[in-house]
């Protein structure tokens, strides 16, 4: 079986969305008067350089002015939601227990541009007491100022995109560090003492081999970061990998052997493996008790992120390229009120029995089979007989009151996954490729 087909962070993908018919975001946003356990997040979409396997949407070359004006379009359409709760007839707002501020590299903000972003947080949303904050961040952005001001805002946790410890992978990914900066970063981080530190590798890089692999991560635990986050190299349409460099796909081959020699290495250095990529140090607490996702409310402020509110899923429109993007960026700066502008996907229940599933299954504990019955009315396996063929296969196990993918059916999940996309949303993430 191909072992390399689609990370699924997610459900339905942004290819799926279209514009949005005979719906109101606002009515959705209204929805959320009162609520409490909500996401925040803010996408900063600017880069230094445009990674050879980036498929999210971020532009380069951008100003500080530019920058700035992207700014004051983040704090209009702020200022429009936290206006639209307060006029409601209980006037409570949401309240935020979550902040990410992801992007692009949000560090690439200026120091003063950085605080009022955080600034802008705290004057238009809510915050639960225990606020849990995660900053993502890229070497050449990382400074010591920059840190402090992302400490002072009680960031709970730091995600640095590393990648590789070695200089020719690092060209060949089309990175804009080495890695000795990488390094001056990190020990940065160290030393500002956050209480978490995510660091990110990818496998499976042509030129990589396992022994280049292996001197990589071992340069990343003399940091001890708290999570690695080891991802396999992907090479979609768009991007400059496929564009320039004529990398076409991963070798499925050495990309498994890499995932197995990283999974064993980081095993024995005390990291446990709660995802096919999110390795965590057992000394980080484990969730005690398990719980439900893929139902949160998330709000997103900017161009890029994306908004999931009951069964809205939505954003500004979503691109790879460059001109696109840039497109895209003008118009949210000149009008990020604009609710025509989104595009979205509007669940249906078997959409949410699907998410509900990719969400669970391929993440820690697993699929709880009584809490998915309580929720949509039959056992897993009544909606996706797929699941007994995987327990046949010796890809899940089916113990504890849980469903759960074994060692095998972790390595492949990016397999898995793919398998559960509808004939609906598969149909449209083709059409949208098909029309680029």
């Amino acid at each position: 079986m191909q072992r390399y087909i689609q990370y699924m962070y997610s459900y339905p993908h942004k290819t799926a969305y279209r514009p949005l018919e005979g719906i109101s975001v606002k009515d959705y946003l209204r929805s959320l008067v009162g609520t409490r356990d909500n996401g925040l997040y803010f996408h900063i979409p600017f880069c230094e350089g445009k990674c050879g396997y980036c498929n999210l949407f971020s532009v380069t070359g951008q100003s500080e002015n530019r920058m700035a004006d992207y700014l004051n379009a983040m704090e209009r359409q702020a200022r429009q939601y936290s206006d639209l709760w307060k006029s409601s007839a209980e006037g409570v707002p949401p309240v935020f227990s979550d902040f990410t501020v992801g992007g692009g590299t949000p560090l690439l903000l200026s120091p003063k541009q950085l605080v009022r972003m955080f600034e802008l947080a705290g004057q238009y949303f809510a915050f639960a007491k225990d606020l849990f904050t995660v900053v993502e961040t890229s070497p050449n952005q990382t400074t010591r100022e920059k840190l402090q001001i992302v400490k002072q805002f009680g960031t709970s946790r730091v995600s640095i995109g590393v990648q590789s410890f070695q200089e020719e992978e690092l060209r060949t990914l089309h990175r804009c560090h080495t890695a000795a900066r990488a390094k001056q970063a990190l020990a940065w981080i160290k030393e500002a003492e956050f209480p978490c530190v995510n660091l990110d590798l990818i496998y499976g890089i042509p030129g990589q081999t396992p022994a280049s692999l292996e001197e990589s991560i071992k340069q990343a635990l003399e940091f001890v970061p708290d999570e690695i986050f080891a991802y396999p190299l992907y090479v979609k349409e768009g991007v400059w990998l496929k564009n320039k460099a004529a990398i076409e796909e991963i070798d499925e081959e050495l990309a498994g052997q890499e995932y197995e020699l990283l999974r064993d290495m980081l095993r024995e250095h005390g990291y446990r493996q709660d995802s096919m990529r999110r390795f965590v140090k057992k000394k980080v607490k484990k969730q005690d008790a398990w719980k439900e996702c893929g139902f949160g409310n998330t709000v997103s402020i900017g161009c890029g992120g994306r908004s999931y509110i009951k069964d809205l899923h939505f954003c500004t429109p979503y691109a790879v390229q460059q001109p696109s993007c840039r497109s895209i960026l003008q118009k949210y700066i000149e009008n990020p009120l604009d609710w025509d502008f989104f595009v979205g996907y509007v669940l249906s229940f078997e959409e949410q029995r699907r998410r509900y599933v990719i969400k669970h299954l391929f993440f820690g504990a697993g699929l709880h089979k009584r809490a998915y019955h309580e929720r949509f009315g039959a056992k897993p396996q009544e909606h996706f007989p797929i699941l007994s063929d995987w327990i046949q296969a010796g890809y899940m196990r089916d113990a504890g009151g849980y469903l759960g993918v074994t060692e095998k059916g972790m390595a492949f999940s990016d397999a898995l996954g793919p398998m559960l996309i509808s004939e609906e949303v598969r149909g449209r993430m083709k059409s949208w490729r098909e029309a680029r």
